[in-house]
């Protein structure tokens, strides 16, 4: 954390302000030039700022306009604080409480604080915090804020590892490589390359080689499994028993609600009976059984019953998964296999349920809340109970499964969308990428494919597109099969899948949707992820000179098309693959993505009648990493 320390003040109304850059070791902010200079250090995360009155607006402006000081022009100087904290808490639940700390401080007598900004997001896997207020009548600890926030503040890289999550890697697992080792290695490549170059039916590559040497070199085994070791909120209670017993008392109790009032907890979740009278229940068994025989302390009661409502009606023990803003995928396939994706890639979390008892009750409790049917092999739905995300499930019926467990799959869609200057901060793409994506769009009027394989960052990339890929006056269509695209923008329309409740059938299938969207009128039409013979449909109204836009599985820009191709067939029995590929065309800006990252750009430029394939422009491809 850095806070200013100089209190001098410039009372005279007339006085200009002094020159100046803001030294975070000097002093507070007693200028103009000052604050320009301590936004442009500090100010990293507008879209997800709290200001009271006044969103995405410039610090000059807020301080000399919006919220001028009542002193005068700088006669009260701004304090600026910046921090950066573990990761558990989440960027809306540090900003939520780092503006309760402040509102508190406003509530007594001796202290006047004003709130120009609070921002917070990601940075280096750690939540940076930056606050921005006056306080008139009395300068306030500053540091007081880290003890309410429930959690030390890390000064650059420092601090207790074992206070955040992390990756767990097998030490095993490590092999430093040299320079010298790099070298080495790449020269058995080239006599890899040049054996296969010469391979014949007498002289087969692998016969050539004594052994066989893998194409990467990397430091960590991609074999071994990474465990991601989420500190979970109740590590944070602060309790009179140890938190091992803690943990075994709670455990207990699920079993217990698990074997004994599975059917009253499954009545309130349908609206059948009162949460209170359910926990009422509850209350006197952990009296009777744990408080009475002296196995917790009355003084972690409370702390007990939160993380049973917290179990019961959020979403259990995967819920700080849902928290944690470095996950954007949960997937379980059994009661001890909770699987998390952390920046495209997938780990092992160290979270399990108690056993499978515990996992089957979690199950159908969000079958019971969501009025899903278990009977049905596959469905996908929607949950927008949570304060920070809308969540996307994917569930598998047992019924379908080698191993009899139900898999479940939790994608998190943020409800503040990462626009573009958090996707370029993120490395989604630079500057360069988004001004020539929103180029082709709105002055090229080109149609455009975000690809790659399943949590790449695709929808996350389409999402934002929706908000600066068009003109203000564009007339926009949104087809999805859940609500994960949303927008900003007024007059948008937004259509889904309905399912029939009772059955797991489709009512209006993503498809029709599709077929609809022909009489529409719009003249952008989007799919949030193509998969089927709607496929058709924006390929007709591509070729008809409506802009589309859509998401789609693939492995590589190539591969695109084919998938493209194949998708289209399913929805025109009237086409040959020839003519449903040269259709393709239409589509002229293939995005590819991997790990969250654009990885490659083509465009199409035309079709080649000879070989019957796309004539491709490459536009842009990463740079290849050691």
């Amino acid at each position: 954390m850095t806070t200013t320390q100089d209190n001098t003040k410039e009372t005279t109304k007339n006085t200009p302000p002094k020159k100046g850059k803001w030294d975070a070791q000097k002093g507070k902010i007693t200028n103009l030039e000052a604050l320009r200079s301590a936004e442009k250090l500090t100010r990293k995360f507008p879209a997800s700022e709290f200001i009271p009155f006044a969103k995405n607006t410039s610090w000059e402006e807020i301080a000399t306009k919006i919220q001028p000081d009542k002193n005068g022009p700088w006669a009260t100087p701004i304090v600026v604080t910046t921090s950066r904290h573990v990761t558990t808490i989440g960027v809306e639940n540090l900003i939520r409480k780092a503006s309760e700390f402040l509102l508190h401080y406003n509530e007594l007598p001796d202290y006047e604080i004003e709130i120009l900004s609070i921002t917070a997001g990601v940075d280096d896997n750690k939540l940076a915090l930056t606050t921005l207020f006056r306080s008139y009548k009395k300068d306030i600890h500053i540091k007081q804020i880290f003890k309410y926030l429930g959690e030390d503040q890390l000064q650059n890289s420092s601090g207790d590892s074992s206070q955040k999550s992390k990756f767990l890697i097998p030490e095993s697992a490590y092999h430093p490589i040299s320079k010298e080792q790099r070298q080495i290695h790449e020269n058995i490549l080239q006599l890899q390359k040049n054996a296969l170059a010469q391979a014949t039916p007498d002289k087969p590559f692998l016969n050539q080689l004594e052994t066989y040497t893998l194409s990467k070199l990397t430091e960590v085994d991609p074999r071994v499994e990474m465990e991601y070791d989420l500190r979970t909120k109740d590590m944070e209670i602060q309790l009179n028993t140890s938190y091992d017993n803690f943990i075994k008392i709670f455990q207990e109790i699920m079993v217990y609600i698990t074997a004994n009032k599975r059917d009253n907890y499954y009545a309130v979740l349908q609206g059948k009976d009162e949460e209170s009278s359910f926990f009422n229940v509850v209350d006197a068994h952990i009296k009777k059984h744990y408080i009475a025989k002296q196995l917790l302390p009355a003084e972690d009661m409370p702390a007990l019953m939160a993380k049973l409502r917290r179990a019961l009606f959020d979403l259990y023990i995967v819920q700080d998964l849902i928290d944690d803003p470095m996950i954007t995928d949960v997937k379980i396939t059994d009661p001890k296999s909770i699987r998390v994706r952390v920046h495209g890639k997938a780990y092992l979390s160290n979270i399990t349920f108690i056993d499978t008892d515990d996992y089957i009750r979690f199950i159908q409790g969000i079958a019971v809340a969501n009025n899903i049917d278990l009977g049905v092999p596959s469905q996908t739905f929607t949950d927008e109970q949570d304060e920070n995300y809308i969540l996307r499930f994917s569930l598998t019926s047992p019924y379908t499964t080698s191993t009899g467990f139900p898999i479940i799959h939790i994608r998190k869609i943020p409800r503040k969308k990462p626009m573009s200057e958090d996707l370029i901060k993120a490395g989604m793409f630079d500057e360069k990428i988004k001004n020539y994506l929103i180029d082709q769009s709105i002055n090229y009027g080109k149609s455009i494919v975000f690809a790659g394989p399943p949590g790449s960052g695709k929808t996350t990339a389409l999402n934002w597109f929706l908000e600066d890929g068009y003109e203000s006056s564009a007339e926009i269509l949104v087809i999805q099969e859940n609500d994960e695209l949303f927008s900003y923008r007024k007059g948008v329309m937004f259509q889904h899948v309905v399912m029939n409740p009772h059955r797991g059938e489709r009512v209006c299938t993503l498809e029709d949707l599709g077929k609809m969207a022909l009489v529409a009128g719009a003249n952008v039409f989007v799919i949030g992820e193509a998969k089927g013979g709607e496929i058709t449909s924006a390929i007709t109204l591509s070729n008809s000179g409506c802009r589309t836009a859509i998401t789609i599985h693939s492995q590589s820009s190539r591969d695109t098309i084919n998938k493209m191709t194949d998708l289209a067939l399913r929805g025109s029995s009237n086409l040959n693959y020839d003519q449903a590929k040269r259709m393709i065309k239409s589509f002229e800006i293939i995005v590819y993505m991997e790990n969250y990252k654009v990885k490659e750009i083509s465009e199409i430029i035309g079709y080649d009648e000879d070989k019957k394939d796309m004539i491709y422009r490459s536009i842009y491809e990463a740079p290849q990493k050691l």
